[in-house]
């Protein structure tokens, strides 16, 4: 069982656009994951839901009633939520809870988020657009709403639970009478297009349907067509990439770090240019130090100066010389620091996990140190 990263074990079909996998890694729990759905519950309560942060849909009604949230401080388990529910509307109502924007709400969310799956991240390169981090939670026949697609390309891990996912590619199988609809209101910063008239039984057997239990996920591309299923209750995490486009394959740019986490001029450059106008070095190694994803300020007091450090995140540590200085970031922030802190970064590139290492006594290393351990990459031992 791995700890704290995730082991993703490919299948034989692990190069199709559409497919199943297993994922292993004891640090992502349906409880870690649980509490980042409290940060965006308690953000609606707050009055920020820009986004519709969190959605309750019950049979085909998305309810705005804020009690039937799960209580904000956490008492209630995602079983005891449903449980609440299936007893006020009924046990085979379809019942789904949606949490969106994970990681912005909650900074142990993020964090566990860059360590753990960093390999997910990697695989499919960084994109230009927003990255959410989503949840579902319920039990249901369909996604509300139906067939649909979106201009992200998604990893979606059971928790707890089965579910089947339903996919379809290309056009030719929609019938021609079929209404197409995109989505409307706050939630459609990013396009999606659905099919709300199409039932999944009528045209199931045009498409291709995998069912995954915990410990599986499955991974799709952008602009396909697809629709959810859950058997029984179900429980999932996924991560939505978005590319600004149906098309498989654009979008994205190549995450291509060296070993000891340096970045060359070539790439850091095209990464600029990737993005667009008005992003600097600095928020551009900043933004791939978190593959792009975006989180809360550190809740950390600036650290001490602790005589040993460990390092506790698989998250990366990018570093790039310029103009006689270097550039560091990690966890989504970026500092300039002497060159002569170079040594003693790059040394840490090779030191396991929770394996002390003196600090060194130069104060431009100890600087170093605080930032890193600020934002969550070493921990004073």
């Amino acid at each position: 069982m791995s700890d704290t990263k995730v082991t993703i074990v490919k299948t034989p079909d692990s190069a199709e656009s559409t497919r199943i996998e297993k994922w292993d890694c004891a640090a992502v729990t349906p409880e870690k994951v649980w509490k980042g759905v409290m940060g965006a519950v308690r953000a609606v309560l707050a009055g920020d839901d820009q986004r519709e942060l969190v959605k309750i849909t019950v049979g085909a009604q998305v309810l705005a009633d804020t009690s039937l949230m799960p209580a904000p401080e956490g008492t209630e388990t995602p079983e005891m939520w449903l449980k609440r529910l299936q007893e006020k509307y009924g046990a085979g109502t379809p019942i789904l809870l949606y949490a969106r924007e994970l990681s912005v709400h909650d900074r142990d969310m993020f964090e566990l988020l860059l360590s753990a799956f960093g390999e997910v991240f990697e695989q499919h390169g960084l994109v230009a657009g927003n990255i959410d981090i989503e949840v579902f939670l319920g039990e249901y026949k369909a996604t509300p709403g139906g067939i649909h697609r979106e201009q992200c390309g998604n990893s979606h891990f059971v928790l707890q639970g089965k579910k089947f996912m339903h996919f379809w590619h290309g056009e030719d199988w929609i019938p021609s009478s079929v209404d197409r609809r995109v989505a409307e209101g706050m939630t459609a910063i990013d396009p999606e297009e659905y099919l709300p008239s199409l039932s999944v039984p009528s045209v199931v057997d045009r498409g291709t349907s995998f069912i995954a239990s915990a410990g599986e996920f499955f991974t799709w591309d952008p602009g396909t067509w697809h629709v959810a299923e859950t058997v029984g209750p179900a429980f999932a995490v996924n991560i939505a990439r978005y590319t600004k486009s149906f098309v498989s394959g654009e979008g994205t740019y190549p995450f291509s770090v060296g070993t000891d986490g340096q970045v060359s001029e070539e790439w850091l450059t095209g990464y600029r240019d990737f993005l667009g106008a008005g992003v600097d070095e600095a928020d551009a190694l900043a933004r791939a130090s978190a593959y792009g994803l975006d989180g809360p300020d550190p809740e950390r007091s600036p650290a001490d100066d602790p005589s040993a450090v460990v390092v506790r995140s698989h998250a990366p540590r990018l570093w790039y010389e310029t103009d006689g200085a270097v550039l560091v970031a990690t966890h989504g922030r970026s500092r300039r620091f002497p060159r002569t802190v170079l040594p003693w970064f790059v040394e840490l590139s090779g030191l396991p996990l929770g394996v002390p290492r003196d600090t060194p006594a130069d104060e431009d290393a100890r600087d170093l140190t605080r930032f890193l351990v600020e934002n969550g990459a070493l921990a004073a031992a």
